[in-house]
């Protein structure tokens, strides 16, 4: 049986986004802890440059895989920790005055809570 590497890596790295994604949001670590992981993206570079390197090796498959996991892993992280340092810094907050002074929208103060999903909806808008 013929393995194709580039579907076993596409897969890999669409599995380490999910892995990080679920860690994160199971683990629910700190903001800071989340961009103190995500400093170490040079990390990424160096798995692709080694799965690179060692591609005509017998250790091609494992340097691949590797390739593909970290920074499959790293975007994951960046993915859950953009929304809360959004939160975290007040970027949230600052879009909906601006949009309300735009839109000359008043904040209707309804909330409708979906578990891990909260919509606090601007009324009045025009």
């Amino acid at each position: 049986m013929r393995l194709n590497r580039t579907l076993l890596y596409t897969g890999v790295f669409l599995t380490a986004i999910g892995v990080a994604l679920l860690a994160v949001d199971v683990g629910r670590p700190e903001t800071n802890a989340l961009i103190g992981a995500l400093r170490l993206w040079p990390l990424a570079l160096i798995a692709i440059g080694l799965g690179i390197a060692l591609r005509r090796t017998q250790i091609s498959l494992a340097s691949g895989l590797l390739a593909s996991a970290v920074p499959g892993l790293l975007l994951g992280a960046t993915m859950a920790a953009t929304p809360r340092f959004a939160v975290d810094h007040g970027v949230w907050e600052r879009l909906k005055a601006a949009y309300e002074r735009e839109y000359h929208c008043a904040d209707s103060g309804a909330r409708i809570d979906f578990g891990n999903v909260e919509i606090d909806p601007i009324g009045g808008c025009r």
